[in-house]
């Protein structure tokens, strides 16, 4: 298994965290920014096999260029 760099809270939020996130202790701070890293992950793998399977309702012969015009 790879492991993975954990990302700071600003690295997942984009910038620096509210102040009130900002007064944790940096163990909370860093088990927020987990549970926002393992959020965004499950999310992106559910819209991928949302995407495969709404190709179930596209024709066979047209799939491959359905899934290059949507990018998947």
């Amino acid at each position: 298994m790879v492991e993975r760099r954990r990302r700071t809270l600003g690295e997942q939020l984009g910038g620096e965290p509210p102040e009130g996130v900002r007064a944790l202790p940096e163990p909370d701070q860093q088990a927020l920014a987990d549970l926002i890293g393992d959020a965004r992950r499950a999310q992106g793998a559910a819209l991928a096999k949302a995407g495969e399977d709404g190709l179930k309702y596209v024709p066979a012969l047209l799939r491959g260029a359905v899934r290059k015009a949507v990018g998947l």
